[in-house]
């Protein structure tokens, strides 16, 4: 019944279950928790809702596709426009919280227009090359499910760096999440700059991505039908 309202709903009812057991629970979590979580559900939302359709997006499709021909690095960039759509309506939801919270924007919240080209450059990155694995996975979309919890759990998201053992930061700084959550956060929360260093960095490597996944989808391009 309520359709894509349940894009937002989900990650608003994960920030609240987080924050009862954080704040209320284990009297943790540092100031204005509810804001540093939804920041990184929201954007985690986007990623994560967009691998999971694009990894069946070519088999989903696949009684158009013998119809039509149809470049298939079309399927897996609707599904992360689409869900960037989603995303930005969230920003209602966002903008609440910050008024609530008394959370005054600064001119740095111009600059997430940068994290999210990043962002969207990496989501589509993954996005391409798992929409070619899942025509030969049948399992993907299940493995999917535990690795992105896994993820999740092992970014930045419920927790802030600080909590990290100095020694042991630098592994975190190897999640593209760790770069993208923090950026969030600083042109939304704290009035900073995104982390340019490591989005750039993720940039590059997001581009990389997406030039192997094309040339694998070209590739095989008429070999799909016969595999499904």
């Amino acid at each position: 019944m309520l359709g894509y309202l349940w894009w937002l709903l989900d990650p608003l009812l994960h920030m609240i279950v987080y924050s009862i057991i954080v704040v209320f629970i284990f009297k943790r979590g540092q100031a204005d928790f509810p804001v540093f979580v939804f920041c990184a559900l929201l954007s985690w939302k986007w990623f994560s809702s967009t691998i999971m359709s694009s990894a069946s997006c070519i088999k989903s499709h696949m009684s158009i596709l013998n119809q039509v021909y149809l470049p298939k690095f079309i399927l897996p960039l609707q599904e992360t426009i689409v869900n960037l759509v989603r995303y930005l309506f969230g920003f209602i939801i966002l903008a609440i919280m910050l008024v609530v919270f008394k959370i005054a924007p600064t001119f740095h919240f111009f600059e997430i227009i940068f994290v999210i080209l990043i962002h969207f450059l990496f989501i589509f990155a993954v996005s391409v090359l798992l929409a070619h694995y899942g025509v030969y996975l049948k399992d993907l979309k299940n493995l999917l499910g535990h690795l992105t919890r896994i993820w999740w759990y092992l970014s930045p998201g419920i927790y802030s760096l600080t909590l990290i053992p100095e020694q042991y930061r630098w592994l975190f700084w190897l999640n593209p999440n760790t770069a993208l959550f923090e950026s969030y956060r600083n042109v939304i929360m704290y009035g900073k700059h995104p982390i340019y260093g490591y989005l750039l960095i993720w940039g590059s490597f997001s581009i990389v991505l997406i030039a192997l996944g094309l040339r694998k989808l070209y590739k095989y391009d008429r070999t799909y039908s016969k595999v499904v």
